[in-house]
């Protein structure tokens, strides 16, 4: 880890930063937009393979610590990491071989921007997102901190529920991140198996869903979730 990070970190635990009452920061709000490239939609009898980008921006002055983020697709889109090559690996795996060790099950990159709430240091993750069974894995690496990270994304029918651990809501015990964005690019086929597939298109749009939970760090949030829907436009 860098020694200015050390140093800035060390000073806010000493003088107690994060134990300093504050006044109640503004509800959160979340900011969605997604798009499905190509636009042109495939059918239920002929599916078309889709590329996702999708970027979720969290208000900065809320200064909220994320636990959770879920995306429901509709229902013209279809998720599945079945017949795909899969990253079986442990999350300490991964890591130690900066996801070497899974890279056939790459399935696209991004990144996330984050801010250490008692020094005001700016964290920037590499984000690198594997197929894994019925779920996404993300490796998060970033020259602001030592610790390399992976965070499951769960499956389940059109959700995919993002799980962001104490260990990355917390880089250094005790000093919480607050989530400013995260964007995210994800596609991956193998035969006629797609990661994201497209079967249709109602009134020339993918409606998606975005749900953000948080955790009561020293700043707790006006509210304990926020929510968008963006519509992506197809034909």
């Amino acid at each position: 880890m860098r020694k200015s990070f050390l140093v800035a970190a060390t000073a806010a635990l000493v003088f107690g930063v994060t134990g300093v009452a504050h006044a109640q920061n503004p509800a959160p709000t979340v900011d969605v937009s997604a798009s499905f490239s190509p636009s042109k939609a495939g059918t239920k009898s002929k599916p078309k393979n889709e590329k996702l980008t999708l970027t979720i921006k969290n208000s900065e002055e809320s200064k909220t610590t994320a636990s959770k983020l879920e995306v429901t697709l509709p229902s013209t889109v279809k998720l599945s990491t079945k017949g795909l090559t899969q990253c079986t690996e442990t999350d300490a795996e991964i890591i130690e071989t900066l996801g070497q060790v899974c890279n056939s099950a790459k399935a696209g990159s991004g990144s996330a921007n984050a801010v250490i709430l008692a020094n005001g240091t700016k964290v920037v993750f590499k984000v690198t997102p594997f197929v894994g069974k019925n779920e996404m894995l993300f490796l998060l690496t970033s020259e602001q901190v030592e610790n390399k990270y992976v965070v499951h994304g769960k499956i389940s029918g059109k959700k995919m529920t993002i799980t962001i651990g104490p260990d990355v809501q917390q880089p250094v015990a005790g000093l919480y991140t607050a989530l400013i964005d995260i964007k995210t690019t994800l596609s991956k086929k193998k035969g006629s198996n797609y990661l994201f597939s497209s079967n249709g298109c109602k009134s020339r749009k993918h409606k998606v869903d975005v749900k953000v939970t948080y955790v009561p760090n020293p700043t707790p949030p006006g509210a304990t979730t926020a929510s968008d829907s963006t519509d992506a436009s197809c034909s």
